[in-house]
């Protein structure tokens, strides 16, 4: 592993075990098992990591997805990839999520960019799984941009309470529960 790598990984753990606020770069060279010279090598100060940190767990998050949605052929099946593929790496990657909320002062305008980039990444998935089953016939016509922006924005109010207090229920439920509303709706047919 370089360097950089090892910054991140340790920065990962320290974030995701004590906050931000409690974590110095001391502590990140530490834990990486490098100097604190080449720390700031790498990186400015402890925001510059903690940006990093976000930007990385982002992109595994995104590519986690999509390699999970790939791997399936039928409809129904990509979206239960997606979202058990994204609530599974939700606490995984909790700082995304834990430590964002703790400094989400300090840091709105990056968390806001950030977040906003992986919506709009979630919205693409979303929609090519839509344009698929359209096109297989297993959908009927819609408008694919909105109904992908309605299902992602839906999902945002059950990822971030899962994420950070835990359910009831298991992820499985909710997961079965989203996409049998999605695909066959609330009323009696």
């Amino acid at each position: 592993m370089d360097k950089k790598s090892a910054i991140l990984k340790a920065a990962q753990k320290l974030f995701s075990q004590f906050g931000l606020k409690k974590v110095t770069t001391d502590d990140i060279a530490f834990e990486g098992q490098i100097s604190k010279a080449t720390v700031y090598k790498y990186y400015r100060n402890k925001s510059e990591i903690f940006q990093a940190v976000i930007a990385m767990e982002t992109d595994l998050m995104v590519q986690a997805i999509k390699d999970a949605v790939g791997r399936e052929v039928e409809v129904e099946n990509k979206l239960k990839a997606y979202l058990n593929t994204k609530i599974n790496k939700i606490h995984k990657l909790i700082n995304f999520y834990k430590v964002t909320r703790e400094s989400r002062d300090e840091y709105w305008p990056f968390i806001a960019e950030v977040r906003g980039y992986f919506m709009e990444q979630e919205k693409e998935i979303v929609r090519g799984i839509l344009v698929t089953g359209k096109n297989k016939g297993v959908l009927k016509p819609m408008d694919v941009n909105l109904q992908a922006h309605i299902f992602v924005i839906s999902m945002k109010a059950i990822e971030y309470p899962w994420a950070i207090e835990g359910q009831n229920v298991t992820l499985q439920e909710i997961v079965d529960l989203v996409i049998d509303t999605l695909l066959n709706g609330l009323r009696k047919h």
